[in-house]
């Protein structure tokens, strides 16, 4: 898993709401554009593969937002891949919300598809969080369409995540563009750029734009890296989204 302001005047629902439980739209979207990006960067995969990875953040932060304030984060995950493009994952993190919230946990499910250096896919996500409080409503779904291009010295994504419910706000939708550049046959940098909407923007907070980079150093089987990120919302209290520094090492197997 590489790796959520307030006007003056009355308070609106959202504004007793963490911050970091309700920009949640996107939080698997990575996962499908990495997806799309191995599938456009392999050859043939074999009848049927199982990969894993677990990694340690300084910072769990999801579209420019900590999602464990500001904490260390641990992350683990499994995927299953068929040689037909149809793929079955589960991951989790521990996250921090300043309540009795302990867990990310996420099963996912899609297809991919390959011709030459493109890459598409398209999957389904349900997201819960373990130990969050009764009647929080924070578990919901995402639809998401991702894909990728390789152009050799780099490689494109573009991403779109869509939420029918994200916390009981309504329809959300987010968007999302990167590129990845390797150099020095080890190293990559990956600037990319966000966009969060909301359809109930009295539930579920303002739209915003996030953005970032990430440098990392691959060594076989570990990863380890630094990441940059930000948002057009403002840092104030409960709400930990303003410029953002993280480093992670990833170890993947078999």
């Amino acid at each position: 898993m590489p790796p959520r302001i307030f006007g003056t005047g009355d308070a609106h629902p959202w504004q007793s709401y963490p911050v970091s439980r309700r920009k949640k739209v996107g939080r698997m979207v990575t996962r499908f554009a990495a997806l799309a990006l191995v599938a456009a960067l392999s050859s043939a995969p074999a009848w049927a593969d199982v990969e894993g990875s677990v990694s340690l953040t300084s910072d769990y932060i999801d579209k420019g937002l900590s999602q464990s304030d500001g904490n260390a984060a641990f992350q683990g995950g499994l995927t299953w891949t068929h040689e037909t493009g149809l793929f079955l994952a589960m991951d989790g993190s521990t996250v921090d919300f300043n309540d009795s919230t302990d867990a990310e946990l996420n099963l996912i499910g899609g297809y991919q598809w390959q011709w030459e250096q493109w890459a598409v896919v398209a999957g389904i996500s349900r997201t819960h969080y373990a130990g969050a409080p009764k009647g929080a409503g924070m578990d919901l779904w995402e639809f998401a369409l991702a894909g990728s291009l390789d152009l050799e010295t780099h490689q494109w994504e573009a991403e779109m995540v869509y939420s029918p419910d994200d916390g009981g706000a309504g329809d959300a939708l987010y968007h999302r563009i990167a590129v990845t550049i390797p150099f020095a046959e080890r190293f990559a940098v990956s600037p990319h750029l966000g966009h969060q909407w909301y359809d109930r923007k009295d539930l579920g907070g303002p739209n915003f734009w996030e953005w970032g980079a990430e440098l990392s150093y691959a060594l076989a089987p570990a990863t380890i890296g630094i990441a940059y990120t930000d948002t057009s919302l403002k840092n104030e209290p409960g709400c930990k989204c303003g410029g953002r520094v993280a480093a992670f090492v990833t170890v993947s197997f078999p």
